[in-house]
């Protein structure tokens, strides 16, 4: 024991063979069936905050730690420990890899996870995920995800905002450098210019750094992570960063913070300031579209998103409206705007290679009519059964049930109901069937949500004249 945490002093090493040797031998000791893990976990008791000039933990928490001696000297040595790890994480590529891997086995508990949370550490953390030359994304992503599974953390990313520079006509990708993802295993944008040291990059029009919201920059990333080439090394960035999806998940449990991807916001990186147009859209809709995506934690991260918002009666018309409908922002019921249209992606999943009748088609949105017959179904039972969960959820309303019945959501869990072998989703099915075939009386209709408004097609017409998870352990 005692040599396992004199392994602790060459964290911090200037050697970089001394501190990588130490690593990688207590990277063994950090995953949770480890039973020497307790030496890297502080108690709840153990104060958080920077380290001070002797190596003792700052008083940032606690609970009045001057009175606490019992354990103090040993929490000292494990928050150090701690933040040795969180320095380690900017160091050379095989260093940091095995720091975020050791910090990714540790934070599942909040005893290490609210160590973590230091925002210096968080702005570094986010700005490196999103920068596309980072080849540790997937690893920080992780990371991202296990402090967001701490419900109590969550609104330290929330409130987070990242620096960035603009470089607008930059020809290379992306026209933006964010100055705090520096770090040994990622390179700088080559167009950047640091005014510190002389006159800026005017040929790309560099513009003066400013602040932007982290989970936006993290969205943008979660979207290139799934572009062309990526997974191969060729794409637009270097880490496809599907864990990310299970940071949007749990953002989107709280009513608090869910409401984060339900605004509209200006394209990225345009600060959520500029003049609203309508090419805004909701965050939520960058999600959505990932729920057949091949990678099972994408997809699953974007349909926990859908339920979760669901959940929310006040979001039930971001999420019903289609292309010919328009949402009154609630914070100006004037304008109207796009919403996220979830029913393709929630519908899709649950659909096979089966054919329907004619006038059955026409029903459905136009995405889903005559798909290939190599359409394949979800293959996962827990997302085909978030699937109905969602479908049952956005029926709790009148608005929802005739949203469904009139695109073909009966259709679709009907056929499903034929080869399911899932006896609860076979009874969830079921019910939903229940919910939608049913009769509706005057007291079921008055249950409607007002925020979703129709566009009349001449009223549309003229409006184009004028120009919408779990913790992780490696």
């Amino acid at each position: 024991m005692s040599s396992l945490t004199e392994l602790f002093q060459f964290l911090d090493s200037p050697n970089p063979s001394a501190r990588h040797l130490a690593l990688q031998n207590l990277l063994g000791h950090t995953p949770k069936s480890s039973p020497n893990r307790h030496i890297f976990v502080p108690s709840s008791f153990a104060p958080t905050g920077p380290s001070t000039a002797n190596g003792a933990a700052g008083h940032g928490g606690g609970l009045l730690p001057e009175k606490r001696k019992v354990g103090q000297e040993d929490d000292e040595i494990k928050v150090k420990a701690l933040m040795d790890l969180m320095e380690l994480c900017r160091d050379q590529a095989a260093i940091a890899h095995d720091a975020l891997s050791a910090l990714i086995n540790l934070s599942d508990t909040l005893a290490v996870a609210r160590h973590l949370i230091d925002t210096d550490f968080l702005v570094w953390i986010v700005s490196y995920t999103s920068y596309t030359t980072s080849p540790l994304s997937p690893l920080t992503s992780m990371l991202l995800s296990n402090l967001t599974s701490h419900t109590s953390l969550i609104s330290s990313l929330t409130t987070l905002t990242i620096p960035i520079v603009p470089l607008p006509k930059s020809k290379h990708y992306p026209p933006y450098y964010l100055p705090a993802s520096a770090s040994s295993s990622s390179t700088i944008h080559p167009d950047f210019r640091d005014p510190t040291y002389g006159p800026v990059n005017a040929e790309v029009a560099q513009e003066e750094e400013h602040d932007i919201e982290a989970i936006r920059a993290l969205v943008q990333a979660f979207e290139d992570g799934a572009s062309e080439g990526v997974k191969e090394g060729k794409g637009k960035r270097k880490g496809e960063c599907h864990f990310l999806a299970s940071v949007f998940a749990n953002i989107s449990m709280a009513p608090a913070t869910r409401q984060l991807l339900l605004v509209p916001r200006p394209p990225f990186p345009q600060p959520s300031s500029a003049e609203p147009s309508e090419d805004d859209e909701p965050l939520l809709s960058k999600i959505v579209v990932y729920t057949e995506h091949p990678d099972t934690i994408r997809r699953g991260g974007a349909m926990g998103c859908i339920k979760n918002c669901a959940m929310d009666r006040g979001s039930m018309g971001w999420l019903l409206a289609s292309e010919h409908d328009r949402v009154r922002l609630p914070s100006d019921p004037s304008r109207k705007v796009k919403g996220v249209d979830v029913l393709p992606w929630v519908l899709s999943p649950l659909m096979g290679p089966e054919e329907y009748d004619e006038d059955e088609m026409e029903k459905l949105p136009a995405t889903l009519q005559f798909l290939p017959p190599t359409k394949e179904r979800e293959r996962d039972t827990v997302l085909r059964m978030m699937c109905i969960e969602i479908l049952l959820l956005l029926s709790t309303t009148f608005t929802g049930r005739e949203a469904l019945r009139n695109r073909g959501a009966y259709y679709v869990v009907r056929e499903l109901h034929k080869v399911e072998k899932d006896q609860q989703i076979i009874n969830s099915i079921e019910r939903l069937v229940g919910l939608l075939q049913r009769d509706e009386g005057r007291d079921t209709q008055q249950d409607h949500v007002e925020e979703l408004v129709k566009v009349a097609p001449k009223e549309e017409e003229e409006e184009e004249d004028l120009g919408e998870m779990d913790v992780v352990e490696v």
